[in-house]
């Protein structure tokens, strides 16, 4: 199956009623918000976290909010 160039894509998805377009437009953000991720998790170090030093940043962060 060939792809589609984005002129070809614009097109066919202006055929479509306002609220399908919407539908595929929130579909498509979705899509791209998981691929954002992917990409982005893959290029950060994996660091173990215990609850102890998860549980202390939080209270930091709280105390810090509060000055």
């Amino acid at each position: 199956m060939k792809a589609m160039t984005q002129m070809e894509f614009i097109k066919a998805f202006n055929t479509f009623s306002p609220k399908e377009r919407l539908a595929i437009a929130k579909k498509i953000q979705l899509q791209m918000a998981d691929e954002l991720f992917e990409e982005l998790d893959a290029a950060l170090p994996d660091i173990e976290f215990s609850t102890a030093e998860i549980q202390k940043e939080i209270k930091a962060f709280r105390n810090a909010e509060k000055d």
